[in-house]
């Protein structure tokens, strides 16, 4: 028996190895990034993430979930193989607090799409044209997308029926070429979970270490709190990391 799929790639020719792996248009992500301040990249691979903290196949959001980000907004272009357990996760990450922007292809006729409905707070339908999508593995982009594009938010403080809504395809490459010049370097102005910056800010020292290091130093805390170690732990080793880069400059 053939295994159902939420999403049938039709009369696609892209390699089945990266069908799962494709990237975010940048211009699309910063008019999102613009508005909702992402914390993370929750369904991303070392190839394809557009934020400094995202989380890939190996942590399994979909059996780990985000709810530990604690706040703020993930962004969530999932495998479109499978649609929805990424919905019903999101639905489970805003109930935790934790808001999430989901980018999916528009099938107004499958079960995920009339769940999607019901769980998420506001969906948006991407008019007057579709989406070009970046190739994983040589950051091209791939003209004919067969499909349109959507995405759905999901406001852990907004309550009641879906509202469903139109963005111009057009205004959203004219909002990204009026910002592109002002977008800062993610480098420097990463948005962390809450908990990252506290135990971060807690550390003697670290707002002297070079901007590269204090990424590398903010990884490191956000993987421990993924892995669940205890605050006291991460506090420690998040001190000894500080200290060590320290003694190198």
């Amino acid at each position: 028996m053939t295994p159902k799929v939420d999403y049938k790639h039709s009369k696609s020719k892209t390699d089945s190895d990266i069908k799962d792996l494709w990237q975010t248009p940048i211009e699309l992500y910063e008019y999102l990034n613009a508005r909702f301040s992402f914390v993370c990249d929750v369904a991303a691979s070392d190839h394809n993430h557009l934020h400094l903290n995202y989380l890939t196949e190996s942590y399994d959001s979909l059996l780990n979930g985000w709810s530990h980000l604690k706040s703020g907004y993930a962004f969530c272009n999932p495998p479109y193989s499978r649609i929805l357990p990424w919905v019903k996760k999101a639905r489970e990450a805003a109930d935790h607090g934790v808001g999430t922007v989901m980018l999916l292809p528009v099938d107004t006729s499958v079960e995920w799409f009339n769940e999607l409905r019901k769980l998420a707070s506001e969906i948006y339908f991407i008019v007057n044209g579709r989406i070009s999508f970046v190739r994983a593995d040589n950051k091209q982009k791939i003209h004919g997308n067969n499909r349109g594009s959507l995405f759905a938010v999901f406001n852990p403080r907004s309550f009641g029926e879906c509202r469903i809504s139109c963005v111009n395809r057009n205004d959203i490459f004219d909002t990204y070429e009026k910002i592109k010049d002002t977008i800062p370097d993610p480098k420097v102005s990463t948005v962390w979970p809450k908990q990252v910056n506290e135990i971060f800010d807690s550390v003697e020292f670290s707002k002297n270490l070079t901007i590269e290091d204090q990424t590398k130093v903010k990884q490191s805390i956000n993987k421990m709190i993924i892995d669940n170690l205890p605050i006291d732990q991460i506090n420690n080793a998040t001190r000894f990391l500080v200290n060590r880069m320290e003694a190198k400059r």
